[in-house]
C-alpha cells in the first residue's frame, strides 16, 4: 500500500519514540512525501531538537532512519495535479495542496493528523489512529 505522509506526521515521529515513529519505521507500506517536508524540518531543526530533548547527532540519526523509509517525490511529477489540489484546498489550507497533488498522482491516501484535510473529499485521509486499524 502506498501512503503520502505530511510534515506533521514526520515531526511527530521525530519528537517522540511512539506509535507514529513505529508506523513510519515498521509498517509494510511505501511512504512518499514532497521535498518541502525536508526543508520545513530543516528550518525548525533547533526547535525540534529542543522539544525532543535530543542532541544534533541523535536528531540526525532519527531523521535519516525516517527518510530511509520515505521517498521524496520531485515537484515536476505532481505538477499536472497542482491546479486541482489548489482548488480542493483553497478554502481549507492551501499549504497542504502539494500533499493532495501527490496523493492524486499516486492514487493513494494521506497519513496526517491535520483533521482539516478531511474537509476535501477527493483524497482519503488517515490519522495515526486510523492507520493502526489497518494493521
Amino acid at each position: 500500500m502506498e501512503i503520502v505522509v505530511d510534515t506533521n506526521v514526520i515531526i511527530s515521529a521525530l519528537l517522540k519514540e511512539g506509535t507514529t515513529r513505529k508506523i513510519l519505521l515498521l509498517a509494510p507500506f511505501k511512504f512518499y512525501t514532497v521535498p518541502y517536508t525536508k526543508l520545513e524540518i530543516g528550518k525548525h531543526k533547533d526547535e525540534l531538537m529542543r522539544k525532543a530533548g535530543i542532541d544534533r547527532d541523535t536528531f540526525q540519526y532519527i531523521l535519516d532512519r525516517i527518510f530511509d523509509k520515505i521517498e521524496i517525490v520531485e515537484p515536476e511529477i505532481i505538477k499536472p495535479y497542482k491546479e486541482k489540489a489548489i482548488e480542493l484546498m483553497k478554502d481549507i489550507d492551501i499549504s497542504d495542496a502539494p500533499f493532495i497533488a501527490l496523493a492524486l498522482h499516486l492514487k493513494c491516501a494521506i497519513l496526517s493528523n491535520d483533521r482539516h484535510l478531511k474537509q476535501q473529499k477527493s483524497v482519503k485521509i488517515f490519522t495515526i489512529e486510523e492507520m493502526l486499524e489497518l494493521f
